[in-house]
């Protein structure tokens, strides 16, 4: 009897410590965001991976964290306090859309001359857009108030979502080449050149923006669904 309890005993230890492995391989961080503070463990990746039926991992390890960022996002409680609470199967629907759109669009390019932007999947166009500008659009922007629209390579570096002009995204001008630009004429750069909607209940002319690249917001509203921040904008002359 005693023999028996010894190793019922063995047995249990034995259950215990791989039932803790087990825990601790699923809580084992994979992707630690350091700047909006969460996380993505082994077990949000075994839980994906079991629920898509997925067989072999290999080498999609960035396409799968890819992922699982976006279906965080929408399983993040901050984000259910405007929108109803989604299941598991809505979350994945979502975030994979997100995923998918994310990567229709890989550069923006914007030729002033013929006013008209052009959304671009490796060099391909995937849509195209009429543009307004400011009211002095030809040539290099070169000093605050000036009215033109600056050219160069630069990126869309963050957004804003409540806007005069429906919504906006940051050209990061000026470069450091802007800059010198200016103060090697004794002039101070410009700054905060936006690609953004029109104006709530005004009706626009040609060039209307004090520099900036305008759309309408139907526009505005397609863009915003497949262009996101850190994209690389080209605006030519």
């Amino acid at each position: 009897m005693a023999r028996f309890k010894l190793h019922a005993l063995l047995l249990f230890a034995c259950i215990l410590t791989l039932n803790c492995q087990t825990n601790s391989q699923q809580n084992t961080v994979i992707y630690r965001d350091t700047l909006l503070k969460y996380t993505i463990t082994q077990g949000d990746l075994d839980k994906y991976v079991s629920y898509k039926n997925i067989k072999d991992t290999v080498g999609k390890n960035k396409e799968l964290l890819e992922i699982l960022n976006a279906l965080h996002f929408q399983l993040a409680s901050k984000f259910k306090a405007n929108n109803p609470v989604l299941t598991y199967e809505e979350a994945v629907k979502r975030a994979e859309d997100v995923v998918k759109r994310r990567h229709m669009v890989n550069k923006v390019l914007v030729v002033k001359s013929k006013r008209k932007m052009y959304l671009l999947k490796d060099d391909k166009t995937v849509k195209t857009f009429n543009i307004a500008l400011g009211p002095n659009p030809v040539g290099q922007k070169e000093y605050e108030g000036d009215g033109r629209t600056p050219e160069g390579s630069y990126t869309l570096d963050w957004q804003r979502w409540e806007t005069s002009t429906f919504h906006s995204f940051h050209v990061s001008y000026p470069n450091e080449a802007d800059l010198a630009r200016a103060k090697s004429k004794g002039l101070t750069a410009g700054s905060n050149i936006m690609v953004h909607g029109t104006s709530k209940g005004l009706k626009k002319k040609k060039d209307w923006t004090n520099g900036c690249i305008a759309l309408t917001n139907q526009d505005m509203q397609e863009f915003r669904s497949i262009v996101f921040q850190n994209t690389p904008i080209e605006i030519r002359k």
